[in-house]
């Protein structure tokens, strides 16, 4: 028998994910919901910033919602997809939870950790799962980069870069990626997916230094680098900006020094290993992308009723928490001690 799954949020990020599930045996959509009557008729659908996104597939056969209240409620759904915008997923994921429903929620986990906190202690009480799509975690070329560091056998990792770039979303709904108040901007936006896989590939850091750039003149550009500190002889880094200025495309790469041998993922997301001695080669990694690997081991998760061995509520927690240490260690100017 199929997940019965209710997608809430049928903006960029909502067509994505129902349009994996299509591919993932074991799950099925059976709902959608929306405020906006044409993303749910399949004729409205947005752009995000890593392309796609676009319009919806028709949505045949599904229900459709106009208040997430009443796709909650609905006996059929056992499981509650939450692409909504960041400040409204605690709310949301609270009361599927309290209706018995385990829930999917995408990144980041909520507005702040607080909130995040609250979430993890609602699924707790209802005995339900709660998953939060932390999609670099699942992308091939990240997943088989941690495997190979983490292996070992190029020796200890001495530095790390990530970088995440895109123009400024100045087309999500009601401008809500451009309020901080409810995204966080870039800093929670986009740059906590690369503070999050540093946290999943290295553990806590000790302490975090941050510089943060921000102007809203000529529209609004965000860039942040932070250095994550992991003892002596060990340099960890992280860029993330979203430009103002038009046409600025999405990228994201990685370079990973170990001992004997560096890691390159370029904007093509091929990943090299470039050996002390010897010629570089390309790695082989899984197809798909994150999407599809994180959500069909969330329906594996859910199924077979396990806890994710990949990310926990937990772990979730701790990403929206160092980005806020982040944020205090460049408010302060200075370096801030990490305590998660």
């Amino acid at each position: 028998m199929a997940l019965k799954i209710g997608v809430v949020g049928m903006g960029g990020m909502g067509n994505f994910h129902f349009r994996t599930y299509a591919g993932i045996k074991g799950a099925k959509v059976v709902a959608i919901c929306d405020i906006d009557p044409k993303k749910i008729s399949g004729k409205g659908g947005v752009e995000i910033n890593i392309g796609g996104g676009g319009k919806g597939s028709g949505f045949v056969g599904v229900k459709k919602y106009s208040d997430y209240r009443e796709l909650i409620a609905d006996p059929e759904i056992e499981v509650v997809d939450i692409t909504l915008p960041t400040y409204i997923h605690a709310p949301v994921a609270i009361e599927a939870l309290k209706a018995g429903k385990h829930v999917i929620t995408e990144k980041p986990m909520a507005i702040d950790s607080r909130e995040a906190r609250r979430m993890a202690a609602a699924a707790k009480k209802a005995k339900r799962r709660l998953f939060v799509a932390h999609c670099i975690r699942f992308w091939p070329v990240y997943a088989k980069a941690r495997e190979i560091v983490r292996g070992g056998k190029h020796g200890k990792l001495v530095s790390a870069n990530f970088r995440r770039i895109s123009g400024t979303p100045t087309w999500s709904w009601d401008g809500w990626l451009l309020d901080e108040k409810r995204s966080g901007l870039c800093a929670l936006d986009m740059h906590i997916h690369d503070t999050d896989y540093i946290l999943h590939l290295l553990g806590k850091p000790k302490s975090v230094s941050c510089s943060r750039g921000i102007s809203r003149k000529g529209g609004l550009t965000e860039h942040i680098v932070a250095s994550f500190d992991y003892g002596k002889g060990r340099l960890v880094t992280a860029e993330g900006a979203w430009y103002g200025a038009e046409g600025v495309p999405f990228g994201m790469s990685f370079t990973i020094a170990m001992e004997t041998a560096t890691l390159i993922c370029g904007t093509d997301l091929k990943l090299m290993l470039h050996p002390a001695k010897g010629k570089p080669r390309e790695i082989k990694v899984r197809s798909g992308d994150g999407y599809e690997h994180e959500l069909r081991h969330f329906v594996d998760c859910i199924a077979k009723g396990r806890k994710s061995d990949v990310v926990s509520p937990k772990s979730a927690i701790e990403s929206v928490k160092l980005v806020e240490y982040e944020l205090a260690s460049e408010k302060k100017r200075a370096p801030v001690k990490v305590k998660l």
